[in-house]
């Protein structure tokens, strides 16, 4: 039941009588939120209005897309080419990641704190995060594994908990347990249906931490918005990246869904002398600043990559969060450390509070 005449919605209910109306329309439900209460269903589209109009009906929305940030990929590298060219010049321990913690990160940090990767999935048996993986879920493809077909939720989760392991990179919460919850495909693109269930799987799976380095484009949907701030009361922190639409000159407000729901900690991007990435979202939703620049991180295959974008900046703070709240400190004291460590660097609308610092 798919196409044109299907269109898939999300909806919010005073009770589950709707889900009966669907099915008795010649509708599918798909999926039931336990925590949102949020209802995915495919409708015909003839039937929808009508439907849709009920008294107990809060919200319905045609789903929409999600997606990976433009981000721009300078260089992959094989085990070799890495070699070569990276450990040879002792640049294991990589620029973005000494900034934050202003030296080597501490090889425990992150110990004991669940991080939900919402992205394209991880390389499961890449040898820098394998160690690290501790489960996940694949809602493009249910019932096989998380891994990823595209490239981009590897590089993430390299920045966050890549093993301090003497090989390759090490990331900012190197022993961090790490869930590939994979709501892209291979060319980077998912749904905010797909995108509320992975956020739903990070509730009932406990996590700590959800980095969402993906963009729905500049108007929220109810339906996300619902959820995100469902995991939030949940005690979950949401950390987004800001998204790539900003300009050289740094003026409008860029910043993309979901780092643009208030109860987000949305991310910028900066370079290697601290000042904002060209491309950074700017806007008065930007919270927090982080490396963005030409950041080398795992890739699949055995690889490393290179890459820019706010994107790889998000990573940083979930990181950094995690050391953070490995000290038992509650979500909200998590956050006021966050704002109290960052270091300004100018406009608030270019970097929020500031650098993130360990």
């Amino acid at each position: 039941m798919h196409g044109r005449d299907h269109p898939r919605y999300t909806i919010l209910a005073r009770n589950r009588s709707v889900v009966n109306r669907i099915r008795r329309s010649g509708g599918q439900v798909d999926y039931v939120s336990l925590h949102s209460g949020l209802i995915s269903a495919r409708i015909p589209r003839s039937q929808a209005k009508k439907m849709l109009r009920g008294r107990d009906v809060l919200l319905a929305e045609e789903d929409q897309g999600v997606t990976i940030p433009k981000p721009k990929l300078s260089r992959v590298l094989t085990k070799r080419e890495y070699q070569q060219s990276v450990k040879k010049a002792q640049q294991t321990l990589t620029w973005n990641v000494r900034r934050v913690w202003r030296g080597a990160p501490a090889p425990d940090a992150g110990r004991g704190i669940r991080v939900g990767v919402v992205d394209s999935g991880i390389d499961l048996s890449h040898p820098d995060l394998v160690r690290n993986i501790r489960g996940g879920v694949n809602f493009v493809h249910p019932g096989r594994p998380p891994r990823d077909d595209n490239g981009h939720g590897t590089h993430v989760a390299g920045i966050i908990a890549a093993r301090s392991n003497g090989i390759g990179v090490v990331g900012v919460a190197p022993s961090a347990s790490l869930y590939a919850i994979k709501v892209l495909n291979a060319q980077g693109s998912g749904s905010i249906t797909d995108l509320i269930r992975g956020i739903d799987w990070g509730i009932d799976n406990r996590m700590h931490i959800l980095n969402l380095s993906l963009s729905a484009g500049g108007s929220a949907p109810a339906a996300l918005v619902h959820a995100v701030n469902t995991a939030v009361r949940r005690g979950i922190l949401v950390v987004a990246a800001a998204g790539n639409s900003g300009n050289d000159e740094g003026n409008g407000n860029h910043v993309e869904v979901p780092a643009r729901i208030a109860s987000t900690l949305a991310v910028a991007a900066t370079n290697r002398q601290n000042r904002r990435a060209s491309f950074s979202a700017t806007g008065p939703a930007l919270d927090l600043s982080a490396p963005g620049v030409d950041i080398l991180s795992t890739y699949p295959v055995n690889r490393y990559a290179v890459f820019s974008g706010t994107s790889m900046a998000c990573p940083h703070v979930s990181g950094v969060a995690a050391r953070f709240k490995q000290g038992g400190r509650s979500t909200a004291a998590v956050r006021r450390l966050l704002f109290q460590r960052a270091i300004p660097l100018g406009a608030r609308r270019w970097y929020g509070a500031g650098l993130v610092q360990v």
